[in-house]
């Protein structure tokens, strides 16, 4: 049995692990993959084996037997995909994989191929697939977190690739936009975000690599500075933000006076050469509940301070107005 190559595509594209993958991700993945024919009865995997593929089923389909009596427990027809679970988890099968007649299935990754190898030379199709598969899971149990093993390399490497921040290491936008609402408890929270009023002036006169180079330092240097219980994230561009959890608006602005004055005096003289120039942040701060009840909203709020206050002229903390 011969399978065209672009009939393939379009069979990923109707399973939900690559539903929302684009033509070109969906002709990466099926060069990464192979086509293996399964005679009838013959079996793909056991149990104990250890999980290192999943499987797409072309045509013909597989029986998924139990270890013990080998009794049916489902069944996968073309279309339709399996041992992804066991990919993801780096555990071993529990259940024996048979072809219940001729089957051929698309399997990923190919023989002498890894995922840590997809990793390595494709980070960005090894983060989308990932976050596909966590998403897949979720959708089948809300018990995902326990069939993950949270501390595999796998799940670091989608960590770092979800939430990372690839220029300063830290959080990323992805990260505050999905998460912030798990700190939206029953305590006041406070979401401090800032930008330097002077970074244009730092891009023209020194350079894109220096502007980079400040937004290092500046992750560097808040990290040892900011609170461990608070969360410091690269929001976008040169605005970041600090999560804060059971912080009072005093305490916030405290903590937004303290990060000003620490930035207003960081040594940059190692990315300008001159010892005469510093940064000038604004900031904004807004508080759960007092100006949101929902991460979005939370975030909106203050995500155009900073913003505000360099208009103003620059070095301002400012608050969203209550009523509005």
């Amino acid at each position: 049995m011969n399978i065209e190559m672009e009939v393939i595509a379009p069979l990923l594209q109707k399973t939900f692990l690559f539903s929302a993958w684009t033509e070109k991700e969906l002709q990466e993945i099926i060069f990464l993959s192979e086509i293996i024919t399964v005679e009838e009865g013959k079996t793909i995997f056991s149990p104990g084996e250890q999980g290192s593929k999943l499987y797409c089923i072309l045509n013909g389909n597989i029986l998924i037997l139990s270890d013990s009596e080998k009794s049916l427990l489902a069944e996968f027809v073309a279309g339709e995909i399996f041992g992804e679970s066991e990919l993801l988890t780096e555990t071993k099968y529990n259940a024996y994989a048979v072809a219940g007649k001729k089957t051929e299935v698309l399997a990923f990754p190919k023989s002498g191929v890894s995922l840590d190898d997809i990793a390595k030379e494709n980070p960005a199709l090894f983060a989308h697939l990932l976050k596909s598969f966590l998403i897949l899971i979720a959708q089948r149990t809300r018990q995902a977190n326990a069939l993950i093993k949270e501390n595999s390399p796998i799940m670091r490497e989608l960590r770092k690739q979800v939430y990372g921040d690839k220029l300063t290491g830290l959080l990323n936008k992805a990260y505050i936009e999905e998460n912030l609402s798990k700190y939206l408890k029953n305590d006041i929270t406070s979401l401090i975000m800032m930008k330097p009023d002077n970074f244009k002036y730092i891009n023209d006169n020194f350079g894109h690599k220096a502007g980079d180079a400040i937004l290092v330092l500046i992750a560097n240097n808040l990290s040892h500075f900011i609170h461990t219980d608070s969360v410091l994230i690269r929001y976008q561009g040169n605005e970041f933000a600090v999560i804060t959890p059971s912080t009072s608006r005093e305490k916030a602005l405290s903590l937004a006076e303290e990060i000003q004055n620490f930035l207003h005096t960081l040594d940059i003289s190692s990315v300008t050469m001159k010892d005469d120039v510093f940064l000038s942040m604004s900031l904004g701060i807004a508080l759960y509940p007092e100006h949101a009840q929902t991460a979005e909203a939370l975030i909106a709020r203050c995500v155009n301070l900073p913003l505000d206050g360099r208009l103003q002229g620059g070095g301002k903390i400012l608050f969203p107005e209550a009523d509005s």
